[in-house]
């Protein structure tokens, strides 16, 4: 279903996020060691913001598709509205419309400006 896609999609970059931010607090709290701004608390945070924005992006994607499907709904909905009433007028028109086009002399007709 769309909820289940919705969490996996959501849910493939937990475990990136959780180990990348589990590596960097077990960083952040060794002993006897300052805490340094080195290349690898760079990579560390740079790994974190790219999750971030990816999740961020993931997020816009599904509300984007989302959105989509709402407007493709109502575009349906529409247009078996449509088809409804076409059928209807078709019906009407076998039904009542032809009989009366049956009774109906066309001999001598002649159609306007001829």
């Amino acid at each position: 279903s769309k909820q289940w896609y919705q969490r996996r999609v959501r849910g493939s970059k937990d475990g990136p996020m959780k180990v990348a931010t589990t590596r960097f607090a077990v960083r952040s709290k060794r002993p006897n060691v300052e805490q340094t701004r080195d290349f690898v608390h760079g990579g560390l945070m740079n790994e974190i913001n790219e999750i971030t924005s990816s999740q961020e992006a993931l997020k816009n994607q599904i509300a984007c598709a989302e959105e989509t499907l709402h407007r493709l709904m109502k575009n349906k909905e529409r247009l078996q509205q449509d088809i409804t009433i076409k059928k209807k007028s078709i019906q009407i028109d076998e039904q009542q419309c032809l009989r009366l086009r049956k009774t109906l002399n066309w001999r001598g007709f002649r159609p306007a400006g001829m």
